[in-house]
C-alpha cells in the first residue's frame, strides 16, 4: 500500500529534483485519508479483541486465525480504532508520521509469533509453559489486544488519560516489535532479548519526528520484563499480562483465566505447603520451620506453592508466571492469609514479611521471612515440631531483627 501511495505521488508531483515544481510535503497521516477510501475489503478478521472491549469474542482451541484480505494490517478498521478518533493528538503531539511507520512495521512482520522460540529470551522463559498455546498468537494480536486493554486501563487510572492516548498506543504496539523474525535473524539474539530490541527499533522508526515521551515510552518497553515502580510502566506490563491470559485462555479448553479469589483457596494452598514445614533438604536447606505458636516460611517458597495451586486449579495468573511480578504474587498470598485471621500480629495490617532473626547456641541469622499461625495447618502443633531434624532442632529463639 506504501509503494502505492508513493508511485502514485511521483505521477502527480514529477520526478524528484526536477527543478521545475515548488517542492510539496505530505504527511503520513494526511495520506491515510487517501487509503482508507480504497481500503473497504480489508477489515481484520485475525486479531482476537481482548475482553471487556468492544466487539471482543474468544477463540478456542482447533479454530483457524485467517488473516486480513490482502495481508494488509492498514485496514479500515484497524485505521479507525488506534488513528481516527485521535488524529488531532497525534498531530499536536508530533507522532502520527511515527505511528504509521510503526502500524506499516506490523503489517510487514506482523504475522511471526508473538512468542519468540529463543532460549534466554526473558517472556519465553517465563512464559515456557504455555509457550506451545501462545505461538498459535500473532506478533500483530498480541500487540492489538495490548493495545486495547492499555487504552481501557489507561481511562480507568488517569484523571487527564485522553492526552496519554498517543503515548499508550506507540508504548502497546512497539513493546514487542523485537520479536518480529527479520530483526532475531540480523543477530541481535546474541546480545539481547525482545525489550531491549524493541525499544531500539522503535527508537529507529521515531528517528527525527521524536515526540516529547517518546525516550519515556522506550525506557517503559526495556522494563516492561523487569521490576519496576514506574506507573505508566505498570500499567504497559499489566495490559501486556492479561492480554496474555485472554489469549492463553481462548486457545486452551483447560486453561482458564479468574479472579484471585475464584481460584486461590487458602486451606488447599496450606496442604499444599505442609509437606514441607521442618524438612531439611540437600544442602542443609530448607522452606519452612515451627517455633512456638508460628510457621516461618521463605518468600519464595510460597510463590511456588501458588503456583501449583494455579496449576491444579487450571488458573491463568501471570502474577505467577513472569518473574518480574513475583513480589505482587506473594504479597496476593499475604493478603488471602491475612484475611482470615492466619498471619502472625508481628506483620500487622500491612506488611507482608518482616526481617526476624533465628537464635541457637551456635548460629545467629537474619532472614526475611513470613510467618503463619501453626494452627492454620489443621493438625495438632506437636505433629508439626517432631518432624524437626538437624540444626532446626536447635534453634532457642525467633525474634524480630533489631530487639
Amino acid at each position: 500500500m506504501f509503494r502505492f501511495l508513493r508511485s502514485v505521488l511521483r505521477l502527480i508531483l514529477g520526478p524528484s529534483g526536477s527543478g521545475s515544481r515548488d517542492e510539496i510535503r505530505v504527511s503520513v497521516s494526511e495520506l491515510a485519508q487517501v487509503w482508507l477510501k480504497y481500503n473497504q475489503g480489508f477489515a481484520p478478521q485475525g486479531v482476537a479483541k481482548a475482553e471487556g472491549t468492544p466487539g471482543s469474542e474468544s477463540t478456542r482451541s482447533g479454530e483457524t486465525h485467517p488473516e486480513p484480505a490482502g495481508g494488509s494490517f492498514f485496514s479500515q478498521e484497524a485505521l479507525r480504532e488506534f488513528f481516527e478518533p485521535y488524529r488531532s493528538l497525534f498531530d499536536s503531539q508530533d507522532a502520527a508520521d511515527g505511528f504509521m511507520s510503526l502500524l506499516e512495521f506490523l503489517d510487514r512482520y506482523g504475522t511471526d509469533p508473538s512468542i519468540v522460540p529463543v532460549r534466554g529470551d526473558s517472556e519465553a522463559d517465563e512464559l515456557y509453559s504455555l509457550r506451545g498455546v501462545l505461538e498459535k498468537v500473532s506478533l500483530r494480536e498480541h500487540s492489538v489486544n495490548v493495545a486495547r486493554i492499555m487504552l481501557k486501563l489507561l481511562k480507568e487510572t488517569y484523571r487527564d488519560w485522553e492526552s496519554l492516548i498517543p503515548k499508550a498506543l506507540v508504548a502497546s504496539l512497539g513493546h514487542d516489535i523485537g520479536k518480529a523474525r527479520t530483526l532475531r535473524e540480523s543477530g541481535l539474539y546474541a546480545k539481547a532479548d525482545h525489550p531491549l530490541i524493541s525499544a531500539q527499533k522503535l527508537g529507529e522508526i521515531f528517528s527525527g519526528r521524536e515526540p516529547l515521551w517518546l525516550q519515556s515510552v522506550l525506557e517503559s518497553i526495556r522494563d516492561h520484563h523487569r521490576p519496576t515502580r514506574d506507573p505508566f510502566t505498570l500499567l504497559l506490563v499489566k495490559a501486556d499480562s492479561r492480554a496474555r491470559e485472554m489469549e492463553a485462555a481462548s486457545l486452551s479448553k483447560e486453561l482458564r483465566t479468574a479472579e484471585w479469589s475464584k481460584w486461590f483457596d487458602v486451606r488447599r494452598f496450606l496442604e499444599i505447603s505442609l509437606p514441607e514445614i521442618n524438612l531439611i533438604k540437600t544442602g542443609n536447606k530448607w522452606n519452612a520451620f515451627s517455633y512456638g505458636s508460628l510457621v516461618y516460611f521463605q518468600p519464595d517458597f510460597l510463590y511456588e506453592c501458588a503456583k501449583k495451586l494455579a496449576k491444579e486449579k487450571k488458573a491463568i495468573d501471570m502474577k505467577l508466571l513472569r518473574v518480574s511480578e513475583k513480589e505482587e504474587a506473594i504479597k496476593k498470598v499475604v493478603e488471602s492469609l491475612r484475611q482470615l485471621g492466619l498471619l502472625s500480629s508481628d506483620l500487622g495490617e500491612t506488611r507482608w514479611g518482616k526481617s526476624y532473626e533465628i537464635q541457637s547456641q551456635r548460629f545467629r541469622k537474619k532472614m526475611f521471612l513470613i510467618a503463619i499461625k501453626i494452627d492454620a495447618f489443621g493438625i495438632f502443633p506437636h505433629e508439626i515440631e517432631r518432624r524437626k531434624e538437624g540444626y532446626l532442632e536447635t534453634i532457642e529463639r525467633v525474634v524480630p531483627a533489631g530487639k
